[in-house]
């Protein structure tokens, strides 16, 4: 490494100062363009489901499409009181502030001093001498190494914000799925309580008929143990709804939620998709946080690479100072002395690792650049599952509806023809063991129904709401 440098004092010498900024202002024009931003790779073939037709993107506040009002309290609460989130925020102030360190390179550095020193003479008397002063020195940026760093910060901020808005999404769809699950167990109980009510009251009907000796007594055993199945699932029920309750605390940042019994009704009712025909907007998919956080550690890449390649040419750097010193305090800068110095540092030998390291952050760039793509197929694939498990289960709902209306039917036929002694217990049991069946495949089709409308709305959300500052 080669340093050249020089210096020299005076009292405002014009031609000092023409001397050193005419080629500065000559090497500035020169600067190196390496800090633009890194191309976003072509895609492969996209599904037929996505179109580059551009339109409006998806509502952020998905989760008010299930009006309901005690959701969005809760969604809101808890994008205001999620540790998790909390922690994300604190990232992406970590983010924010390591960008305006990346950026106070482009200015000057300027410090003061004062300093006091004492000498002791040969005559055991001392002399006191006081020094003060400015220095600055500033970096030009030649090749546009400094740009490139403050770029890459930019780019790592955006990420983190990205990162912010992916983690907000998910805590918006766990607290739906957790308040809507809360709901369905819900209306399980009232359903298992139904169930053993319509058990219970043909188990009269059969102790009846066993006392009258047109019943055995295993008839009675066995609408006994239909009946004690309910009381097991009316335990299960409960249970769930006690995790779904700790997981809204879990989410909402708090130990105790109080849920109100007036507002676990039963499930609520989908709303009807948009026409889909024309396909979900490729502007949708890729304004996802998740797609967006790839997209701008791809750049951040780029920048990486502007960087290591622009730290391989030299460096100048300008140094001033203005100093003064006397015996008095009051006189320091009576007699000051200016200096101005600038020096070229030119990397010659080092081992190749100026080198090393620019093919360092291309192989970074090129996983980046795989990442990204990457990330875009999952997201696509994710909105695609979404689709095809909802139509599944729109398809599933209906078969179980119609299925349960036919079995209900059926079990009050049954019912009847039992009384009268025209069937055995074992036809009766069936029938109530195939209604019971399906009443729970019915709710568990409708919930699953559910659980893939938020995982669709959170596919195509772009998540920009809670969005830190």
């Amino acid at each position: 490494m080669i340093r050249l440098s020089a210096s020299s004092s005076f009292r405002f010498n014009h031609r000092a100062w023409a001397a050193i900024a005419l080629p500065v202002m000559l090497a500035s024009c020169s600067t190196f363009t390496g800090t633009q931003h890194t191309s976003v790779p072509d895609l492969p073939t996209m599904p037929a489901t996505f179109t580059e037709a551009s339109g409006e993107l998806p509502s952020v506040n998905w989760w008010v499409s299930f009006n309901d009002s005690t959701l969005d309290a809760l969604v809101e609460k808890a994008l205001a009181n999620n540790y998790s989130l909390k922690a994300a925020s604190a990232r992406v102030e970590q983010s924010l502030a390591s960008l305006r360190g990346s950026r106070s390179d482009y200015y000057p550095t300027v410090n003061a001093e004062l300093g006091k020193s004492r000498r002791w003479n040969e005559d055991d008397t001392t002399t006191s001498q006081w020094s003060g002063g400015l220095t600055a020195s500033y970096e030009l940026d030649l090749w546009g190494s400094i740009r490139a760093n403050a770029r890459q910060s930019e780019f790592t901020a955006d990420a983190t914000v990205a990162a912010y808005r992916t983690l907000a999404n998910t805590v918006a769809g766990q607290m739906t799925t957790s308040w809507l699950g809360l709901r369905m167990q819900s209306e399980n109980l009232i359903l298992l309580e139904r169930q053993r009510d319509r058990l219970t009251t043909a188990l009269t009907v059969i102790e009846g008929r066993k006392r009258s000796g047109q019943a055995a007594l295993t008839d009675v055993w066995q609408q006994q143990k239909l009946v004690e199945s309910i009381n097991v699932d009316l335990q299960s029920a409960k249970a769930e709804q006690a995790i779904y309750l700790q997981q809204i605390n879990l989410w909402s940042g708090q130990a105790d939620a109080v849920v109100s019994d007036d507002t676990l009704n039963s499930l609520t009712t989908l709303p009807q998709l948009p026409d889909n025909q024309s396909g979900v907007s490729l502007e949708a998919l890729k304004a996802r946080p998740d797609v967006q956080q790839a997209f701008y550690q791809l750049q951040a890449a780029g920048a990486g690479v502007a960087a290591a390649v622009a730290n391989r040419y030299p460096r100048f750097t300008l140094s001033a100072s203005y100093t003064g010193e006397d015996s008095e305090l009051s006189q320091v800068f009576d007699n000051w002395v200016a200096n101005l110095a600038g020096s070229l540092v030119l990397p010659l030998i080092d081992g190749a690792q100026r080198r090393a390291e620019v093919s360092r952050q291309k192989a970074l760039e090129a996983e980046a650049v795989a990442n990204y793509t990457q990330t875009v197929l999952e997201a696509a694939q994710e909105v695609q599952e979404a689709l095809v498990v909802e139509d599944r289960y729109v398809h599933t709902a209906q078969s179980l509806k119609d299925q349960l209306d036919l079995a209900r039917k059926t079990l009050q036929l049954q019912d009847m023809y039992y009384a009268r002694g025209q069937i055995d217990f074992l036809d009766l049991l069936n029938a109530q063991q195939e209604l019971l069946a399906l009443e729970k495949q019915y709710l568990t089709a409708r919930w699953s129904l559910i659980q893939a409308r938020i995982q669709l709305y959170k596919a195509v959300s772009h998540g920009q709401f809670g969005e830190t500052e």
